[in-house]
């Protein structure tokens, strides 16, 4: 057995480690040209705009590009010769999963010369034509502003416009360099990006618990990642403004997907790409709506790894068998989903119901590229996911 670290130097957490640190941490890396990968809301934001100035008033240079949801190959690309001409020496990421996904594309595609958006599939796990090296990557700087945790992994996915596919990429020099947890970069984030990118978190530690590659870090990490965002959550909905509880739903998102390389995350992930890709609906929301799902689905294979759900929780009474814990363990997130008044059903995002089978078939392929043996096991795959589709309907 051996257990990877991903390559994050370090990372800053608490109330205005921006202001406190951004600059000494550029200038540890000899920045003076910064590609910041962000939003068009986030350029309107106080946080966003007090940073840049700070930035500048350090004469180091910007130039910024915008991402959208699912990263878009059209998009990711439509800069890039001004990117070449600018020549960073360091990306900065500032808002969500999709600008921070889109920062770790822009830093192979540099790292490889890569000048056009058909050059950059074929290194994708789906094709696994071309091999990705990063010899000569950039540094990555990553201020997330949502729970998507996607600042903490070496991970990042690319929708294409003509199949609708998302195509997968990774490499350990994709892994953000530096990651700050501020939650005033969280303040002006819509509440319903913020509470679904929290059960997105939750998502990840529930497949944590039962990754057919479980070790024993990221196994305490994902129990206590739960912990905090069942408790937090909540609390930072009702009170949007309390930092320090936005700070907890941070640390619980980091915990959650600690050095992802050493697991494998399932079926609800495999589902929720493709759902987000075919139908343009946040990640977050995919998780709300496949999640309970799903680990219901899985109970008769996971029984002893769900009975630690309500264990952690304070939920699950002593004399109580594994079975009869762990057969608490969906009610429970979905309970949760449900108090926070998330939409979880395919058809809250007039998703078709006719279109189903169309999208098991990208489901599958999905499935197929994650290798997840837990998974691929079960007997009539297609209609158990059809099944399951048509549940969460």
């Amino acid at each position: 057995m051996i257990y990877q670290f991903l390559p994050v130097d370090r990372i800053h957490y608490g109330i205005n480690v921006v202001s406190k640190q951004l600059i000494n941490e550029i200038k540890n890396l000899n920045g003076t040209k910064a590609l910041i990968v962000t939003t068009n809301s986030m350029l309107k934001t106080k946080a966003y705009q007090s940073m840049i100035q700070v930035i500048q008033d350090n004469e180091i240079e910007i130039m910024e590009t915008c991402s959208k949801q699912h990263v878009p190959g059209e998009v990711l690309m439509e800069d890039i010769k001004e990117i070449y001409k600018f020549h960073p020496d360091v990306i900065i990421s500032c808002g969500g999963g999709s600008p921070i996904d889109a920062a770790k594309i822009i830093s192979f595609v540099l790292a490889e010369r890569v000048q056009m958006e058909e050059e950059v599939y074929p290194y994708s796990e789906n094709f696994g034509e071309k091999e990705l090296t990063m010899a000569n990557h950039l540094p990555h700087i990553a201020i997330p502003t949502t729970l998507s945790a996607s600042e903490f992994t070496s991970i990042a996915g690319v929708t294409n416009g003509k199949d609708h596919l998302k195509y997968k990429f990774s490499h350990l020099n994709m892994t953000p360099k530096y990651v700050f947890l501020d939650p005033v970069f969280t303040e002006e984030t819509p509440d319903w990006l913020w509470i679904s990118t929290g059960i997105r978190a939750v998502d990840h530690a529930v497949e944590t618990l039962y990754s057919p590659t479980p070790n024993p870090i990221n196994t305490g990490l994902a129990l206590q990642a739960l912990k905090k965002l069942y408790n937090y959550l909540p609390l930072s909905k009702k009170e949007p403004s309390n930092l320090k509880y936005r700070l907890e739903c941070q640390v619980g998102a980091w915990l959650s997907l600690f050095s992802v390389v050493n697991i494998k995350l399932g079926l609800s992930h495999s589902i929720g790409h493709q759902l987000g890709a075919t139908y343009n609906i946040p990640h977050g929301m995919t998780s709300a709506i496949m999640l309970p799902h799903v680990m219901k689905f899985l109970l008769p294979r996971t029984y002893e790894e769900q009975a630690q759900i309500p264990e952690i929780l304070g939920k699950a009474e002593i004399h109580k068998s594994v079975h009869e814990k762990a057969n608490m363990a969906p009610a429970l997130i979905r309970g949760l989903i449900e108090d926070l008044d998330i939409p979880h059903k395919l058809r809250d995002f007039n998703v078709p119901n006719e279109s189903i089978p169309a999208v098991v078939e990208n489901i599958l392929k999905d499935i197929q590229g994650e290798e997840n043996s837990f998974v691929l096991s079960t007997d009539d795959l297609k209609t158990e996911i059809t099944h399951l589709l048509e549940a969460a309907w």
